[in-house]
């Protein structure tokens, strides 16, 4: 159903949506969906609507017309609710402070399983990837959000639901240099080839000179892409100036087809206007591009991260907490820090109150942004850097899963357990990283109580790399006493190639000793 089957929504303010969807597509530029295909959003369960499920689809080259990037609402086909649901609602996309960059007129409609609501038309193409890219994607990531309201059984709480969409990829890049550009004649062609790690040929270029219209030498550049797994590509070039700076750029869509391998970029330069500022351009008569060949491999992470409930109780109602009675659950009062501590794995365990989610590659955790804050001065920074941001995730795609649970863990706990060498060695990382100090000497001690033959030379490089002085003092003494078994040693060949530096050091204080 388009937005003109329906009439529109009356005077109703925005602060009266009971709910708001919110989307993040991450690496947006990347989308290959031709015109007609979608993006479809993570589920959304609005069980204080009696269970009805909805999605938001992306059509990032439009559903009919390639010029506008189209968005749809979905009811899904199969929930628990009733037959038909009347809503009001409106669409809008968001800039990196949270502005409304464009917002769709409030409409209402009744929805039976399957129904869409489309906007065909809701923003330009070049407007979003071109014109005024900066605002529309910042990071990369476009920021969509939808807000609905229930025609029955008005509710006292605003349900906003989070949810991100990354799109995958593999970047290839290269410096072109185009040496005696000044001689360079029409129609003659200058090759270059894109080689893989097996010296295989997996792109060739060439850059053409054509004879315009008005006797101008475009610029061309060929392009014949060998790797038949990616049926879509994103070719960008960048023209460098004398100082190796990227200046002008052009990118180009490019879609494989067996029947038309070459593809030709227009650069719209000319010899003529790059002659009138060679020395700018072409440096020691060098023209340099600097071109990049992006493939969208799938999607890599998609899911609702996080939901918050708040309540939207009458302006003339408020709460005196101070007569609020405060209750002891727990049938007697204690100080004791054992009671805190299991207070606060409590909140943890069960999710009271969350609101942020830490995302590795292969799970989420949820967690309460004030607790990190208070733990660490690097989430703290992160966090309040700019409160106008609504900050609901934070990628951790850096570490494995069972690493940000164990950090996590310590973080509500103050205590770590069933620690083993090599998940020691990858929290000691973490709490490195995130600056949390008493971690990160929980793990050196650790360390340090099951230091071997076999494995000082890890923990040396570890504290080396970190420039954890006490921690290296502690490995260099205990290699010191054993001098002639670890030197000898497989693992100490390996860090003299690999780190011959610390590894000449640790040798001169056995000859101070």
């Amino acid at each position: 159903m388009s937005e003109n089957q329906s009439n529109m929504a009356g005077e109703i303010s925005d602060e009266d949506y009971e709910y708001i969807l919110c989307w993040k597509i991450e690496n947006y530029d990347y989308c290959w969906q031709k015109c007609g295909e979608k993006v479809s959003s993570p589920i959304f369960t609005l069980t204080s609507m009696e269970n009805t499920k909805w999605s938001l689809s992306l059509y990032p080259a439009g559903d009919t017309n390639e010029n506008y990037i189209a968005f749809y609402l979905h009811r899904e086909k199969e929930d628990k609710g009733p037959k038909s649901v009347g809503i009001n609602f409106f669409l809008e996309i968001l800039g990196s402070n949270g502005s409304v960059l464009v917002k769709t007129t409030p409409f209402k409609n009744s929805f039976v399983n399957s129904d869409d609501w489309r906007w065909s038309k809701l923003v330009e193409r070049t407007r979003v990837l071109n014109l005024e890219k900066n605002r529309f994607l910042p990071l990369n990531t476009l920021t969509v959000r939808c807000k609905i309201q229930w025609w029955e059984n008005r509710s006292q709480e605003r349900l906003q639901m989070y949810a991100k969409t990354v799109i995958d990829f593999e970047k290839m890049s290269f410096i072109w240099a185009i040496d005696k550009f000044s001689c360079l004649k029409i129609d003659e062609k200058i090759p270059f080839e894109m080689k893989s790690t097996s010296e295989e040929v997996v792109m060739s270029f060439g850059l053409i000179l054509c004879e315009g219209q008005h006797s101008d030498d475009l610029i061309f550049i060929d392009i014949q892409c060998f790797i038949k797994k990616y049926k879509y590509f994103l070719f960008k070039v960048f023209l460098m100036d004398d100082t190796g700076k990227n200046t002008e750029s052009k990118e180009q869509e490019f879609w494989y087809n067996a029947h038309l391998k070459n593809k030709m970029l227009n650069l719209r330069l000319t010899k003529t206007e790059l002659m009138e500022k060679k020395s700018f351009y072409l440096k020691d008569d060098t023209l340099s591009l600097h071109c990049e060949c992006v493939f969208p491999t799938g999607i890599s992470f998609e899911g609702i991260i996080s939901t918050k409930i708040e309540l939207t109780l009458p302006q003339t109602e408020s709460i005196d907490l101070r007569s609020v009675p405060i209750i002891n659950t727990s049938g007697k009062q204690s100080d004791d820090a054992s009671s805190l501590k299991e207070d606060f794995k409590a909140l943890y365990t069960e999710g009271t109150l969350i609101d942020i989610i830490l995302c590795t590659k292969s799970k989420t955790f949820p967690a309460h942004s004030a607790v990190l804050c208070a733990r660490s001065p690097v989430f703290k920074a992160a966090l309040t850097n700019d409160m106008k941001m609504i900050k609901e995730s934070v990628d951790t795609i850096d570490m494995d899963a069972d690493t940000v649970r164990r950090m996590l863990s310590y973080m509500y706990t103050d205590s770590v357990e069933d620690l083993q060498w090599e998940s020691a060695l990858r929290l000691y990382e973490a709490a490195n990283k995130y600056e949390i100090l008493s971690l990160r000497k929980k793990c050196s001690d650790f360390l340090e109580n099951n230091l071997s033959l076999t494995n000082a030379c890890d923990a040396l490089v570890l504290a080396d790399r970190h420039q954890d002085h006490d921690f290296k003092m502690i490995v260099q003494t205990y290699i010191i006493d054993r001098d002639r078994c670890v030197f000898s040693s497989e693992e100490f060949k390996k860090l003299m190639k690999k780190n011959s530096e610390l590894a000449a050091e640790t040798m001169h204080k056995v000859w101070q000793k």
